[in-house]
């Protein structure tokens, strides 16, 4: 322009990113390449391999660490703070932002402490163990830590829809993180270690039965074998056999001492009472006069004797239920193998049995980790089953009071 010499301006390049998660990768989609896990994975509630990245990042304080700073790991520094009490819906990133304190830690830490805890037992002495022992073994063990964030992250997603994605992502990062780490312990389990690895099993139960579910859940077992959580908690059973001296007199003491007395009352109520007068009795007979195979007949009725020790304690008394989450729980713990396999291929005897354990789960039904559990399965149970043994099922149903459609 009249003979001025004008550099011309600097051109804006343009890299084409070749480090978007594999996920994306296989759908061909493009990946916003968001720590710990894409937006496109959080979005259809999948694992992003940025998780298992970030297990194996550098200093957690660091500024290349993918894994958020916890808050047993005690770093602190400056850095601007995100604001949690804004309405806004934040993404992982802006909470990593953060150098020094992980206020989003911290945050799930006092949730679980003042509220989370006070969800999982109904028993106030119990409540104080959640409350106060278990994070203490927390501070000792980073994958119980993990357990306790990860659940605490639900609960609040499940009241703050609002940050509902944020709190997945990282109820998910935090569960995933704490599984490979547990896993580890799992091969070197002794007297040091096994409180935690326990007490990891039981947070496993809580997040995944308060993890959002998908239509094709079914709780017990997958389309390869038994899921992986039941596999975790029984595979950590054997702890209590081999470690119980060191369990009894440990922080976790008190939780095993009630369970004890548990136990005992659930067989005194089994001695007292007669197979006749279960509702299983008639499910019982009807598959001892149709089931050709007896093999097979030997594993449904020794599912159905199991079960008669959450039944047992299934009707009310005048001073209201009779029952704990243990009381329900006590047959996934117990129930043999093979009938997980038989459920898995979903025979129709014990898809039916299996509607009967959701009667007794339906009596925790006014937990947040476990609403909403025995309407849908009884629905695919229901959808499952010939027209033959859904008249099989008719108490189950009206028991839990789901409508077929």
């Amino acid at each position: 322009m009249n003979g001025m010499n004008i550099k011309p301006s600097a051109r804006k390049t343009h890299r084409k990113t070749r480090t978007g998660c594999r996920t994306c990768k296989s759908r061909k989609i493009k990946c916003d390449e968001q720590r710990p896990s894409c937006h496109n994975c959080i979005k259809h509630s999948v694992v992003c391999d940025f998780v298992s990245h970030s297990v194996g990042g550098t200093s957690r304080s660091g500024r290349g660490s993918q894994i958020p700073t916890s808050p047993q790991n005690g770093s602190i520094g400056g850095g601007p703070t995100p604001d949690f009490s804004s309405d806004t819906p934040m993404s992982l990133h802006d909470v990593q932002s953060t150098q020094g304190l992980n206020l989003l830690d911290l945050e799930l830490l006092h949730n679980y402490i003042t509220s989370t805890a006070n969800t999982l037992h109904t028993d106030p002495a119990m409540k104080s163990l959640w409350k106060i022992n278990v994070p203490q073994l927390g501070f000792r063990y980073d994958f119980v830590m993990r357990g306790i964030l990860a659940l605490s992250a639900l609960h609040l997603a499940r009241y703050r829809p609002e940050k509902k994605e944020l709190y997945n992502s990282q109820a998910m990062l935090q569960h995933q993180i704490g599984l490979r780490q547990a896993t580890n312990v799992l091969t070197e389990i002794n007297e040091e270690n096994c409180t935690g690895v326990y007490i990891f099993s039981a947070l496993t139960l809580f997040f995944t039965v308060a993890t959002p579910r998908k239509p094709g859940d079914f709780l017990l077992v997958g389309d390869h074998g038994i899921a992986d959580w039941l596999n975790l908690v029984k595979g950590t059973s054997f702890i209590v056999g081999t470690s119980e001296n060191v369990l009894f007199n440990g922080s976790l003491g008190p939780m095993f001492i009630a369970g004890r007395r548990r136990n005992e009352l659930r067989e005194k109520l089994l001695a007292e009472s007669s197979p006749d007068d279960s509702p299983l009795a008639e499910l019982r007979q009807l598959i001892e006069k149709t089931t050709p195979d007896g093999e097979d007949v030997a594993i449904y009725l020794s599912a159905l004797d199991s079960l008669r020790k959450s039944f047992v304690t299934y009707p009310e008394t005048s001073q209201g239920p009779t029952f704990e989450s243990a009381d329900i729980f006590i047959w996934v713990f117990e129930v043999d193998h093979r009938f997980l396999e038989l459920l898995r291929l979903r025979t129709q005897e014990a898809l039916c049995i299996f509607s009967y354990f959701c009667v007794v789960l339906r009596r925790l039904d006014s937990y947040w980790w476990m609403e909403g559990w025995a309407t849908h399965l009884i629905a695919k149970i229901y959808h499952l089953l010939d027209e033959e043994h859904r008249l099989w099922i008719r108490w189950p149903i009206e028991e839990i009071g789901w409508i077929p459609n």
